[in-house]
């Protein structure tokens, strides 16, 4: 069958027919926001939108997750994304605030401060979209301050989500839908971001590293609390499934770190099996934006009941190849992007790499069916247009279906393998030491200050419970994150439990002679970016080997990073990035430590998921590392 529309042929593609040729989707937002602020959109597209460019290119237009600079009516609209709340033409449903409650807006430094008055109390956020963000191409904001800050504010916010009205508007997404028209699928949006009430909590809530500390700690609290957001996710999806669109994006973001597999099974796959089910008897598609590192995610992602995995990004940018994403995905899932980002950009992919990865994508996925190709998350400011019309070429013509299976090249195990998740033996402590180690594989911080006690009182040496027991029972616990056995919340609880045997060692530590140099760590997130938890692993990770660090936080200024080295004078400077936007932040610190005359004083170390080696080596960086685990070897290597 041969298709006259772009819409038609990609809701088949999403249903699992067999389209006549692969379709090209690529999400141009972000990069049209930098590069139209910049003024150096392509010749020709000066004055157009990205619908206009995907348009003239022959492209199908891109609609699945909202633009949020093009597609709200007003700033208020955009006023409560704090809390997780939007309005923007693409919903088909609005909401509005119980008349019981006061919200004052007010400003300071910049910042948006909102007050949230209720009959059982006032919570407040800060933050905001500054003008730099949007010229390295944000669309939404960052919060300074969260919502939940201590037990009493987890009623208030339920209370607000619990007396929410929500209402149909369908009107005005259905213009908007018909002005998309044939050129492409327009998505209607979920009830936020997140897939569930409680990934609600966990992305909006509270802040993001404390978030696994209350869900160990305050549990009973936070279920109570989603129940009650709950009240309104139930009343956005009965909403949907009355409306006239027929795909829907429910949920994003899903990483095996961050969203990690248990959590993802107990908190995010139910719900969007509920939604699916519901919907998808109402004839909906349901697609969910899964844009992360899905490697220890694969079986409950294919199995969570969504009909398309949008967002999908595979290697080199993650670990799992477009060939195994089709492979185990294809008979459940319709899989929507598979280009990764770093593949677009000059900065991150020579050409020679482009076009090896455009090759083995064609022989990887026959027959070819149930794949829409785009860009994986967000085409990047740097990126090659040259690179977007290359794809949109031979999509057109290695794209016809059904594809024959072709010599694809299998990506080696050496290139899949992180070199710093290679396991070496565990060490043998003392049996003395035992207890130590495993009240921190534990997290139990009270019988690990117990048992060091205990230690001291027997006359053990302080610095060898802390480097015999504790940073080596660290060390294991890095070696098991870094090889998926532990997760998120199993590191930062070994943390705290750490932290709070340090306590007690800090006084006989000050006693010992002899100890050796402490390695010193600067670390921060560059200026632009307001992503913290990578860096926090980090930062947790090389406390617990037993380095000394200093984490400068988010949003930090070359200046800032060139002061704090010459106060700090650290053997490492960590710099995290985790937009394409922003990576530029890190060469332009580099280039002013030359010129301070100081680079060579210090080893440069960066991360995040834009970034790769050679990133790295191109912006003159000592190191980069993929995740925390291998930015602790990756310290060691450097520090001998």
């Amino acid at each position: 069958m041969t298709y006259s529309t772009h819409r038609q042929r990609i809701l088949d593609a999403m249903r699992g027919k067999m389209v006549d040729v692969i379709p090209f989707v690529p999400r141009l937002d972000l990069w049209w926001i930098a590069n139209s602020m910049a003024g150096t959109l392509p010749s020709g597209y000066e004055d157009k939108k990205p619908d206009d460019i995907a348009r003239a290119e022959g492209w199908a237009c891109y609609h699945m997750v909202p633009d949020f600079t093009n597609m709200i009516k007003s700033p208020d609209d955009m006023l409560h994304q704090s809390i997780g709340l939007f309005n923007f033409i693409q919903s088909v449903y609005g909401w509005r605030f119980s008349e019981d409650m006061e919200v004052t807006v007010g400003e300071k430094d910049g910042q948006q401060i909102i007050e949230y008055k209720t009959p059982v109390g006032t919570v407040r956020t800060v933050g905001g979209l500054t003008e730099d963000m949007k010229r390295k191409g944000a669309s939404l904001g960052w919060t300074q301050e969260r919502i939940i800050k201590t037990d009493a504010d987890y009623d208030v916010v339920g209370w607000i989500f619990e007396n929410l009205e929500v209402f149909p508007q369908y009107d005005g997404a259905t213009e908007y839908r018909d002005e998309v028209g044939e050129d492409g699928v327009v998505a209607a949006g979920g009830a936020s971001l997140a897939a569930s009430p409680m990934h609600h909590i966990q992305k909006e809530f509270i802040d993001s590293t404390r978030f696994y500390f209350e869900y160990e700690d305050n549990y009973p609290l936070m279920q109570r609390l989603a129940e009650r957001v709950g009240v309104y996710y139930d009343k956005v999806m009965k909403i949907i499934g009355d409306s006239p669109y027929e795909v829907v994006l429910w949920g994003a973001n899903y990483d095996e770190m961050l969203t990690y597999p248990p959590y993802f099974a107990k908190e995010i796959a139910p719900w969007i099996k509920k939604v699916s089910d519901y919907l998808g008897e109402r004839g909906k598609i349901v697609s969910t934006h899964t844009d992360g590192e899905n490697q220890g995610l694969m079986d409950q992602i294919r199995d969570c009941g969504a009909h398309v995995a949008e967002s999908v990004t595979p290697y080199p940018m993650t670990k799992v190849t477009i060939e195994e994403y089709y492979r185990r995905w294809r008979d459940s899932l319709t899989i929507m992007g598979g280009i990764p980002e770093s593949i677009l950009s000059p900065a991150t992919a020579t050409e020679e790499e482009f076009e090896a990865f455009m090759d083995n994508l064609f022989a990887s996925v026959a027959p070819g069916d149930r794949l829409i190709l785009g860009t994986a998350d967000s085409t990047p400011p740097g990126a090659s247009f040259d690179r977007l019309r290359r794809i949109g070429e031979r999509t057109l013509t290695e794209g016809r279906l059904p594809l024959t299976a072709g010599d694809a090249r299998p990506v080696s195990e050496s290139e899949l393998q992180r070199a710093a998740a290679r396991v070496s033996p565990e060490k043998t402590i003392d049996r003395r030491l035992l207890p130590v180690k495993e009240a921190i594989m534990d997290g139990d911080e009270d019988a690990l200050t117990s048992v060091v006690a205990e230690l001291l009182g027997e006359g053990y040496a302080a610095r060898d419970i802390l480097n015999d027991g504790m940073i080596g029972a660290m060390e294991v616990i890095g070696a098991r994150f870094r090889t998926g056995e532990l997760f998120i919340p199993d590191v930062l609880l070994a943390a705290r439990a750490m932290n709070e045997g340090l306590r007690v060692l800090e006084p006989h530590l000050a006693e010992g002679k002899g100890a050796a140099e402490e390695v010193r760590v600067l670390i921060g997130t560059v200026q632009g970016d307001m992503h913290d938890i990578g860096k926090n692993m980090v930062a947790i990770m090389l406390k617990g080997v037993g380095c000394e660090v200093k984490d400068i936080g988010i949003n930090v200024t070359t200046d800032e990073f060139i002061r704090q080295t010459e106060e700090f004078n650290p053997h490492i400077l960590g710099m995290s990035a985790l937009l394409t936007t922003t990576m530029d932040q890190m060469k332009l610190v580099i280039d002013s430590l030359t010129e301070r005359g100081i680079r060579d004083g210090v080893k440069v170390i960066v991360g995040g998921a834009p970034v790769n080696k050679k990133f790295a080596a191109d912006i003159g960086a000592d190191g980069y590392a993929a995740d925390a685990g291998e930015a602790v070897s990756l310290v060691q290597g450097l520090v001998g």
